[in-house]
C-alpha cells in the first residue's frame, strides 16, 4: 500500500477525532454565550498568522538543507566518476578504480539504508580510505593524478556534509513551538466557534488537518535521508552502471 496513503488516512482520523471531541465537548459543557469566556477574534488572526509564519519558516529551512542534501550526493558520485575516468589514463590503476566500484556498491547497498537510521557506514568510510591510498601509489601523469586528487577532495567535503546532515536540521525550541502552537490552535477554535455550525465543524476539521500534515512534512524533512520523503541514492546507482559500462 502507498505509505502517503497510509499517512493521510491517518492524519485524517485523527483530524475527525480532534473535531468530533471539540464538538462533544461544547455539547457537554453548553455552547455558551457569545463574547462569554471568549477568544477576541483579531487575537486569534494574529496568533495563527505568527504560528504560520513559524510552520512556513521551518518548512523553508528544511526544504533547502534536503535540496542541498540532494545536490550533495549527486556531486559526490560525479566527483567518484571523475576520479575513476582520471585513473584510467594511469599505468597500474587497477586497485584504485576497483576500489572505486566498491566504493559505490557499499555506499548503494549498505550505507544509504544505514542512513535511514541515522548513521554512516564503517565499511564505505573504509573503502574511502583505501582510495586515498591508492592514490598515493598512481604513478603517470602528474596533471592526471591531480585531478583524482582534486576530485576525492570534493567528494570527501559531500560525504562530510552528508553525515552532518544525517541529523536533526530543526532547533529543538521550534519543535516546543510547533506542538505548543497546535495545542493553541485548537484551543482557540474551540473558543471561537461556540456557537457550532456545520460550516464551522467542516472548517475546524480542515484547519487540524491541515496542520497536522505540515507538523508531518516538517517531521519527515528534519532528517533528509529518513522518512517518507527522503534523498535517494539515485546519483550513486547512475554513476555505478556507467562505470560497470566502461569496464
Amino acid at each position: 500500500m502507498n505509505p502517503f496513503l497510509v499517512l493521510f488516512s491517518l492524519i485524517t482520523a485523527i483530524s475527525v477525532v480532534v473535531s468530533a471531541s471539540l464538538m462533544l465537548i461544547r455539547r457537554k459543557m453548553g455552547p455558551g454565550k457569545r463574547g462569554e469566556e471568549d477568544i477576541r477574534s483579531s487575537v486569534f488572526n494574529f496568533y495563527t498568522t505568527l504560528y504560520a509564519f513559524v510552520i512556513g519558516f521551518a518548512i523553508v529551512t528544511l526544504w533547502s538543507a534536503f535540496l542541498t542534501a540532494k545536490a550533495d550526493v549527486t556531486r559526490e558520485a560525479d566527483d567518484i566518476m571523475i576520479a575513476y575516468r582520471a585513473a584510467q589514463n594511469l599505468p597500474g590503476s587497477d586497485a584504485f578504480r576497483q576500489d572505486a566500484v566498491k566504493y559505490l556498491k557499499v555506499v548503494i547497498d549498505v550505507e544509504f539504508p544505514q542512513m535511514q537510521e541515522g548513521a554512516m557506514s564503517p565499511e564505505a568510510s573504509r573503502l574511502f580510505d583505501r582510495l586515498w591510498s591508492d592514490l598515493y601509489e598512481l604513478k603517470g601523469d602528474s596533471n592526471m593524478i591531480g585531478q583524482i586528487y582534486s576530485s576525492l577532495t570534493e567528494a570527501e567535503h559531500q560525504r562530510l556534509a552528508r553525515s552532518i546532515l544525517l541529523e536533526s536540521n530543526l532547533y529543538p525550541p521550534i519543535w516546543v513551538i510547533l506542538i505548543f502552537g497546535l495545542v493553541s490552535v485548537v484551543f482557540g477554535l474551540y473558543y471561537i466557534n461556540r456557537q457550532q455550525t456545520v460550516v464551522s465543524l467542516i472548517f475546524e476539521f480542515m484547519a487540524i488537518f491541515l496542520l497536522l500534515s505540515c507538523i508531518y512534512f516538517v517531521y519527515d524533512l528534519d532528517t533528509p535521508f529518513s522518512g517518507l520523503i527522503n534523498v535517494k541514492p539515485q546519483g550513486f546507482q547512475t554513476v555505478y552502471a556507467k562505470i560497470l559500462s566502461l569496464q
